[in-house]
């Protein structure tokens, strides 16, 4: 097993030779990480800086820019010790999987300081695939050994298990979802195991690299996978790693 720290703060994750299967959690060194819903003007700002960045090609998109879903974006204020930043989640569509997205992060002065971009598709053995990328260069190119399901039915999939319960009430995850970092992530943001176990092959695909130096404390990739299902709680979600 590869041990490495992710960029949240004080989270020690634990990947096995395969992917994203298991995550021992540790506790965190310092004031947990929030995450707020930004809307408004406010949003609709950061949306067009994303999208200016995007068509002009200072962000390098390995998707087709009109695969990015403009109107489903997630804008949302992450406070951290360091300061407060804001982070542009833009779904990307076919012909890529459900939770394929690219995001930005920007400082409080409105400067972009990093992005990156999850791609989930269907491999050659029927899988479902996640290639992650920050700064537009590849960071991980997994085969999850899931067998690939439709939006339709990913979409279905993430309705029941919302329904059934959503996220823990008291934010944290069940004894047996702590021995998997996917079951976990399913079971603190009210997802299905699936939709749960991609978006950690994509945090740990893309925290292990994450650029150092820029000044953003968090990993954006998990950020993003968070922000594209709906979820917000990354003190809940923290426990999982």
């Amino acid at each position: 097993m590869t041990a490495f720290f992710a960029p949240f703060v004080g989270l020690l994750l634990m990947v096995t030779t395969t992917g994203a299967a298991t995550a021992a959690p540790t506790a965190l060194d310092s004031d947990p990480l929030t995450m707020t819903t930004v809307g408004g003007d406010e949003a609709a700002a950061k949306t067009e800086a994303a999208m200016k960045a995007l068509s002009e090609g200072s962000v390098d998109l390995q998707a087709p820019l009109n695969s990015v879903k403009v109107a489903e974006v997630k804008v949302n204020s992450v406070t951290t010790e360091e300061g407060e930043f804001t982070t542009v989640t833009l779904p990307i569509g076919g012909p890529y999987s459900f939770t394929s997205n690219v995001s930005m992060v920007f400082d409080d002065a409105g400067n972009r300081l990093q992005f990156s971009e999850t791609l989930v598709s269907e491999n050659g053995e029927g899988n479902f695939n996640v290639t992650t990328y920050v700064d537009g260069m590849v960071t991980s190119d997994q085969d999850t050994n899931i067998a690939f399901m439709t939006d339709a039915e990913l979409k279905a999939d993430l309705e029941n298990s919302q329904s059934a319960g959503g996220m823990k009430a008291d934010g944290g995850a069940s004894t047996q979802a702590e021995k998997n970092t996917g079951a976990c992530i399913a079971t603190v943001l009210g997802v299905s195991g699936v939709v749960g176990s991609i978006i950690a092959y994509s945090c740990a695909g893309a925290c292990a690299a994450a650029a150092a130096g820029v000044g953003v404390p968090f990993c954006v990739a998990c950020i993003a996978g968070f922000a594209t299902v709906g979820g917000a709680s990354i003190t809940a979600v923290a426990t999982c790693f």
